[in-house]
């Protein structure tokens, strides 16, 4: 591709929204290898791709919803107009950020199709394909620094976890958890499993792993907003799982998921971080289709379960059974 390109990618979206298009934008990077590119994003956006490539040399965090949007759309607009950008890949789906881009001389690409049976990180892949006339595939993907992993080694150290041990994690929780709203309470019937499933399944797996003499250590690591859900789980578990508050840090915690052997996790942002990191997974569903929203990585790294696929669908995630869990881990503990 030509070396005077500069490339504009667009997505502003939640931690696994980001996860998603990283396929996609490594593409774009070995497909365009001299051009500059620049992402449009939010702040979830800017802290999942820091570190991701010293090409991607300029973030501009875009805010539809702030107090002054219209204000912001107006600099966009004429920042995106004065750069000479030669393409512009959207990975939004929503029409109105075309409105961004009318003066800009660039060629845009949006995705074409977005068919609920197939990945949005495929989507957004072939939309990269159809421009370059390759037939390439990436796995979405994320980088740990080592500094990263210093600072997680210090909190293992501080909490005794034995890392020649199998370490399993549990994430329990997921955005917006606290909030009593109407969404909030949709979202805990999709991604809210009981917790009294998670404290059965870390003793489950505490049994399973002393039968089969393997030795593993589950742990928890949660935001202080979490803290009240993890000590109930802990109690309720017996001590089967402990649970880490260490400092929240973005860069810790991915160092923190590519540590474990195993993680389980609903349907969340940190389900698509860990997938990018390459941790084995078993991933619960319910409504949404892991086909269109699960992690886009090997088949072979993860078991996805769905509520859909159980006795009482109604249920939500609840529908999902501790042994339906506890079978699909047995995939991953040796």
């Amino acid at each position: 591709m030509n070396s005077t390109d500069k490339i504009l990618v667009v997505r502003v979206g939640r931690v696994g929204d980001m996860v998603m298009i990283t396929a996609a934008l490594r593409e774009i990077l070995d497909s365009f290898s001299e051009a500059e590119v620049h992402v449009l994003t939010g702040g979830d956006g800017k802290r999942v791709l820091n570190g991701f490539d010293s090409r991607l040399t300029q973030f501009y965090l875009y805010n539809r919803k702030s107090l002054n949007a219209g204000w912001v759309r107006y600099k966009i607009k004429r920042l995106i107009g004065l750069e000479d950008y030669t393409h512009i890949f959207c990975f939004e789906t929503n029409p109105s950020y075309l409105k961004l881009f009318k003066r800009s001389k660039a060629a845009i690409y949006v995705n074409q199709d977005c068919s609920p049976d197939k990945n949005y990180a495929w989507h957004c892949l072939q939309t990269v394909n159809r421009v370059t006339g390759k037939d390439s595939n990436h796995w979405v993907n994320l980088k740990v620094t080592d500094k990263s992993q210093s600072l997680l080694n210090e909190i293992y150290q501080q909490n005794n976890i034995d890392r020649n041990k199998l370490i399993i994690g549990l994430h329990p929780s997921f955005s917006g958890l606290k909030k009593l709203k109407l969404r909030s309470k949709r979202s805990l019937h999709e991604r809210g499993w009981p917790e009294k499933n998670w404290a059965a399944l870390a003793r489950a797996l505490k049994q399973y792993a002393q039968q089969n003499n393997i030795e593993i250590q589950i742990i928890m690591d949660l935001l202080e907003e979490d803290r009240a859900l993890g000590e109930r789980i802990v109690e309720q578990s017996g001590g089967a799982v402990q649970m880490l508050i260490p400092p929240m840090n973005f860069e810790r915690y991915k160092a923190t998921l590519q540590s474990m052997d195993l993680l389980i996790t609903p349907n969340t942002g940190p389900m698509h971080i860990a997938g990018a990191l390459g941790t084995k997974m078993v991933a619960l569903f319910a409504v949404e289709s892991p086909d269109n929203c699960g992690p886009y990585i090997p088949e072979a790294q993860y078991v996805p379960l769905c509520a859909e696929n159980m006795k009482n669908p109604e249920l939500g995630l609840a529908a999902i059974g501790v042994e339906n869990v506890l079978d699909a881990c047995k995939t991953f503990i040796h």
